[in-house]
């Protein structure tokens, strides 16, 4: 397949870190002692697609660019990749711990183990880690393209065994495993497997890679398939919310646990992952889009990266100031500091976009 831009993709983009920044206003909306327990569905739960489809979309970038009818050289590929993503996580990761660091009065992460562990597993910042998964799948990708090739031979059977034993292993991982081993850094690598052990998104990423070699196959499936592709996005959602209120409900959880165990890599979350990429794909890529549409989720996946990596700062600030003028962070703030962080991530990014930078300071903020 050419290499070409394919906008439903660029909207996808623009609507996960719309989900990426609801999880995180969620974590804050989490802390009132009465939680609005429908806000907290919407920014916790029903957002909860939007980082294993980050993976999908990573994958379906890779797998257009790089395809696997095409010459692949690793080492130019890497070269590449490395600095989009891992100059940032560099320069990102430093500035927020030296933002910690500064808030807290205590630099005890950059003494050198500390300095060491944080930046293995991505724990600069919440939301950072991401990035370190990411690099681990662009360095095994030598192993991607041949796994890929294998399953393309009967992909309904290979993706379907793919996503039951990705199910399964998930769901010891998330609620099963508890092990404790005698030495911190193995207990590290265990505590902290969710932020590089690339088993959690195997696959909804290789699933991204296939829909990206057969994009107009996928497409048509979608188009003729289209009644299917909004009961199962119906039905997968309600599946969410079902078992968010259920665990509460029967199960007397409060709210944060049922948010710790109704995620992205529960069971219902990997179905309900799956079926919003099929239905993004099919109300963006198969249908006419709305002129407004267009245009905000365009300025929203052109801008993506940079708003994923800065919008935490714009919410620790607005959170500070909530709590210096003792403000309660009723809903109606919560959904405030959403659209502030939102607009002010947006605003940062256009300006480092557009302002004249020196190379080597727009390779640090934005890969390129």
């Amino acid at each position: 397949m050419s290499k070409r831009f394919i906008q439903s993709i660029n909207y996808m983009r623009g609507l996960c870190m719309l989900g990426v920044i609801g999880i995180h206003v969620g974590s804050v909306a989490l802390l009132s002692p009465s939680p609005n327990l429908g806000l907290v569905a919407v920014l916790e739960i029903l957002s909860r697609f939007s980082v294993p489809a980050f993976f999908f979309l990573s994958a379906f970038g890779m797998f257009l660019s790089q395809p696997l009818n095409q010459p692949f050289v690793y080492k130019e590929y890497l070269k590449r990749r490395l600095r989009t993503v891992l100059i940032p996580y560099l320069s990102w990761s430093l500035f927020y711990m030296l933002y910690v660091s500064v808030i807290g009065h205590n630099f005890t992460l950059f003494h050198p183990g500390q300095f060491i562990r944080t930046l293995w597993y991505g724990l600069a910042m919440y939301h950072i880690y991401f990035l370190v998964i990411l690099l681990w799948f662009y360095f095994l990708m030598p192993l991607w393209r041949p796994l890929l090739r294998w399953m393309d031979k009967k992909p309904a059977l290979s993706f379907t065994i793919l996503f039951f034993a990705n199910m399964i292993f998930n769901f010891y991982s998330s609620y099963i495993w508890n092990f404790h081993f005698a030495s911190p850094i193995l207990q590290d690598a265990f505590n902290y497997r969710l932020n590089y052990v690339v088993l959690h998104y195997l696959f909804i990423f290789l699933f991204g890679a296939f829909t990206a070699e057969h994009f107009s196959a996928v497409c048509d499936w979608l188009i003729n398939h289209g009644l299917l592709v909004n009961l199962f996005q119906g039905l997968s959602t309600a599946g969410m919310l079902a078992a968010y209120y259920g665990i509460m409900y029967y199960k007397g959880y409060d709210a944060l646990s049922a948010v710790f165990t109704i995620h992205q890599l529960s069971p219902v979350g990997m179905v309900y992952t799956l079926s919003t990429m099929l239905f993004c794909l099919y109300w963006w890529q198969c249908r006419p889009v709305p002129r407004a549409v267009d245009k905000v989720f365009s300025l929203l996946g052109d801008y993506s990266y940079p708003i994923y990596l800065v919008h935490p700062l714009f919410l620790a600030l607005l959170t500070h100031l909530a709590s210096h003028f003792h403000i309660f962070l009723r809903s109606l703030y919560i959904m405030a500091i959403y659209c502030i962080v939102t607009l002010l991530a947006i605003a940062f990014s256009i300006v480092v976009t557009k302002a004249t930078l020196p190379r080597w300071l727009r390779i640090c903020i934005k890969g390129k």
